[in-house]
């Protein structure tokens, strides 16, 4: 019982670590602006970006709010 709870405690935490803090993109205020970071391993910032921009994959460590289309 003990290995299963230490087991989903880990995985749990590396979910949390691989899609960024969370908690950072609550309410609008914290949204990324066009051109910002908004992905990547080893970043904890927030991964959405403002309504005019989409994150927007460049490489495994670095990903940017790139404008949408008109």
């Amino acid at each position: 019982m003990k290995f299963t709870i230490a087991f989903v405690a880990a995985a749990l935490a590396s979910v949390v670590a691989a899609t960024g803090n969370v908690a950072d993109c609550q309410g609008t205020a914290n949204l990324r602006p066009v051109y910002a970071q908004c992905d990547g391993l080893q970043y904890g910032g927030c991964n959405k970006c403002v309504p005019t921009a989409t994150c927007t994959y460049v490489n495994d460590y670095y990903s940017q709010c790139y404008p949408k289309p008109q």
